[in-house]
C-alpha cells in the first residue's frame, strides 16, 4: 500500500490548463491533499466509485473490470468504520458491463443506482438497503438508452441529471426527478444534439439549479443554470475540462471535483476533441471551488505526469476535511480504446476551505 502524507495549503503549485479562449492559463492550487493511499489495488481495473457516509459507515460501490473500456465489468460495494479496513457488503452482475455506481442516501435507505452497457445500450437499475444487510433486487428506472448520474436531495425530492450516450447530435441530458428513487420522470432537456454527457448537480439556497456538463466535442465543459420550475436554461463554457464530475457544498463553500488534463502544447477549452486528437497528454484529478460563476483551482490529486488516466471522484465530509475516493490508472495512458488495463482506488483526506457557516 503506498502512502504519502504532505502538509495542507501549500502554494505554488503551477498547471497548464486550457481557460475559455485563451491558449494557455497558468494556475495555482493552493491545497495539497493531508493524505494520499491506495485502497483499491489488485491489478484489476477498479474505477468509477461512489462514496457515501450512512448508519456509521463508510460505503463505497465502484466497478471491477479488465479494463477502462472492457465490457465485463461488475459493481462491487464495500464498507468501512475508519476508511482503513475495507469489508465486501455486496456485488452485483446485473447485465453486461455495470458501471457508473451511484450511491445516494436518505432518511430511511441508501440506494444504488447501476448503469449497465448490454448489447451496446444503456440503462439504469436501482437496488436499495434499509439496514446495510438485505439488498432488493435490481429493478428497472427510468428511460432505456440513458445513464443517471449523480442524484441529490433538494427540496424533499430527489434529482439527477440523466445523458444519453451515442452520436453527437443523438446525445442530450435531462434533468430527471423522483420522490421514493424508484420513479422517476423528466423535468426538463438541459441540453440536447450538441455532444452532451455527464451532468452533475447543484441546488442553490433560492432554488436555482447549476449543471456541470461534460462535452464530447470540445476540450472544456459547460456551465447551465435555471430557475423554479426548471424549463429555462442558459449555458456559458466551464473554462476547464469536465469529466466525471461531481459537486458538493459544504459551510457554504462549493467543491467540484473533475479529471484535469494537459495538452502538449496547450489546448483552448473551446478548442474541439478532434484538434487535440494525438497530442501528448497528462492526466490528474482536481478539486475546483466554484465561487462566482467561476471554477477557481484548489487541490491536485495526484501526479500530472505520466498520462495517468485519474478522476471520477466523490467525496463525503469529516469534520473540517473531505474524504475523496478516486481513481488512478497502473499503467501509462494507452488510448481511450485500449480493452485491457488496470486502476486502482485511491482516497485523499483534502482540508476544507474556511466559508462562511449557516447559522
Amino acid at each position: 500500500m503506498r502512502f504519502v502524507s504532505v502538509c495542507s495549503f501549500v502554494v505554488g503549485l503551477l498547471l497548464s490548463v486550457p481557460e475559455r479562449g485563451a491558449a494557455q492559463q497558468t494556475l495555482v492550487a493552493p491545497v495539497k491533499p493531508l493524505e494520499t493511499r491506495a485502497i483499491v489495488a489488485d491489478g484489476r481495473h477498479n474505477a468509477f466509485a461512489s462514496l457515501v457516509h450512512w448508519r456509521g459507515k463508510y460505503w463505497l460501490a465502484f466497478r471491477k473490470g479488465t479494463g477502462h473500456v472492457a465490457r465485463d465489468g461488475d459493481l462491487v460495494v464495500l464498507h468501512s468504520h475508519d476508511t482503513t479496513t475495507w469489508a465486501r457488503a455486496k456485488a452485483w452482475d446485473v447485465a453486461g458491463d455495470d458501471r457508473d455506481a451511484q450511491l445516494l442516501v436518505t432518511k430511511e435507505r441508501l440506494f444504488l443506482y447501476i448503469n449497465s452497457l448490454d448489447q451496446g445500450r444503456f440503462h439504469v437499475s436501482v437496488t436499495f438497503t434499509d439496514d446495510g444487510d438485505r439488498w432488493s433486487e435490481p429493478r428497472p428506472v427510468y428511460q432505456p438508452g440513458f445513464i443517471l448520474w449523480k442524484p441529490v436531495v433538494h427540496a424533499g425530492r430527489l434529482y439527477a441529471g440523466a445523458h444519453r450516450p451515442g452520436a453527437v447530435t443523438h446525445r442530450l441530458s435531462h434533468l430527471v426527478t423522483s420522490r421514493d428513487g424508484i420513479a422517476w420522470e423528466r423535468v426538463s432537456t438541459i441540453r440536447a444534439g450538441q455532444g452532451e454527457s455527464e451532468t452533475s448537480l447543484s441546488f442553490g439556497a433560492s432554488g436555482n439549479v447549476t449543471a456541470f456538463l461534460r462535452s464530447q466535442v470540445t476540450v472544456g465543459g459547460f456551465i447551465l443554470e435555471s430557475m423554479p420550475p426548471y424549463q429555462e436554461w442558459s449555458q456559458r463554457p466551464a473554462g476547464v475540462h469536465l469529466s466525471g464530475q461531481s459537486v458538493y457544498t459544504f459551510d457554504d463553500v462549493t467543491y467540484v471535483i473533475s479529471r484535469l488534463l494537459r495538452y502538449t502544447p496547450p489546448a483552448a477549452g473551446g478548442a474541439s476533441r478532434a484538434q487535440v486528437a494525438g497530442r501528448p497528454l497528462d492526466q490528474a484529478t482536481m478539486v475546483y471551488t466554484y465561487d462566482q460563476g467561476r471554477l477557481h483551482p484548489y487541490c491536485l490529486l495526484g501526479p500530472l505526469q505520466g498520462n495517468h488516466d485519474s478522476s471520477y471522484a466523490t467525496a463525503v465530509r469529516e469534520g473540517d476535511q473531505m474524504v475523496i475516493v478516486y481513481h488512478r490508472s497502473g499503467h501509462e495512458y494507452g488510448g481511450e480504446f485500449r480493452a485491457k488495463d488496470s486502476a486502482d482506488l485511491w482516497l485523499a483526506r483534502v482540508p476544507l476551505r474556511q466559508g462562511k457557516r449557516a447559522p
